[in-house]
């Protein structure tokens, strides 16, 4: 089995961060929800790597929760600076009688290692499919971006435990509010997470699958709807053309545009110029969050009210 070079202090670096052993946590299950949905995969994990063992921490279409570290894929993807893609394991003499292809029926990998500020790489996130499989560099940059928000996510709960020893990362729920947001957004894996996420912190929440269903629900009398949350790329109206006709009749409505496809839209530019709300794909729930409150709160600042 190849090891680091700095093996031993990877080790004590990665217990240093006392993730090992822990339950699956909602932020890193949304990460790698995240992961698989821009990869375009039916799996996807985030693995930490001590001695012996490969420990899945998030999973999605995978039963395991770890396995042997010998012969794995994440034991490579460590050695790397960067994606590594396999995209046949059966013809690769380092993967052809690994565990996830002989028991699993893995054809396709890509992990990306996760490195502390220190430079020891610690785990992988990792997509795969049971059928050969391509990467674009778009869904290489996905995996580098959502791998910096993993060590991010794992940096600032340490610094919160240095300061705070007794911090606990299991909060309480939050509170409900009296707060309605409407997500438009056609693909059904994205839509389920951004509901789970903003129902989860107290938001009444309506989804809908395309601009129709939108422009139907926003129209309903008994209806108050405060924040539109919408991806720009939609079935019928694109989500500029759903918010202008919106706003036709409810020249209030507040909207957060979701894209990875901006360049495709010279119009939004201008509306970036404007002022307009944009989260760029892929985005961490915390990041989603953290935008939905600015919007409201700045919303409570500008009408001298504290909700």
């Amino acid at each position: 089995m190849p090891l680091p070079q700095n093996e031993s202090s990877r080790v004590e670096s990665l217990r240093g961060f006392r993730i090992l052993g822990t339950p699956r946590e909602q932020v890193f299950d949304d990460i790698a929800h995240l992961a698989a949905l821009m990869c375009d995969v039916p799996v996807a994990i985030i693995s930490f790597i001590d001695e012996q063992r490969v420990l899945f921490k998030a999973k999605v279409g995978l039963e395991l929760d770890e396995i042997v570290r010998d012969g794995s894929f994440c034991t490579y993807a460590i050695l790397q600076s960067d994606v590594l893609i396999v995209p046949d394991p059966l013809s690769d003499e380092r993967f052809a009688r690994s565990f996830l292809v002989e028991q699993v029926g893995i054809q396709f990998y890509a992990g990306i290692p996760l490195v502390t500020d220190d430079g020891h790489s610690i785990g992988a996130l990792a997509v795969m499919d049971r059928v050969p499989h391509l990467m674009t560099a778009e869904q290489s940059d996905s995996l580098r971006i959502l791998a910096r928000r993993i060590m991010g996510e794992l940096g600032l709960r340490r610094t919160t435990e240095i300061q705070s020893p007794h911090a606990n990362h299991h909060r309480a729920p939050h509170p409900n509010r009296s707060v309605t947001i409407l997500i438009v957004e056609d693909d059904e894996n994205l839509r389920s997470i951004l509901h789970r996420v903003l129902e989860g912190c107290g938001f009444s929440v309506f989804p809908a699958a395309e601009s129709a269903e939108a422009i139907r629900l926003s129209q309903q009398q008994n209806l108050t709807i405060d924040l539109v949350v919408t991806d720009i790329i939609l079935p019928g109206l694109n989500g500029l053309e759903l918010s202008e006709q919106i706003r036709a009749t409810r020249a209030e409505m507040k909207f957060l545009f979701i894209t990875g496809f901006g360049d495709q839209f010279p119009e939004l530019r201008e509306l970036i110029n404007a002022g307009a709300n944009i989260l760029e794909k892929p985005f961490l729930p915390s990041e989603l969050l953290r935008k939905v409150e600015l919007i409201l709160n700045r919303d409570k600042t500008a009408t001298g009210t504290d909700g």
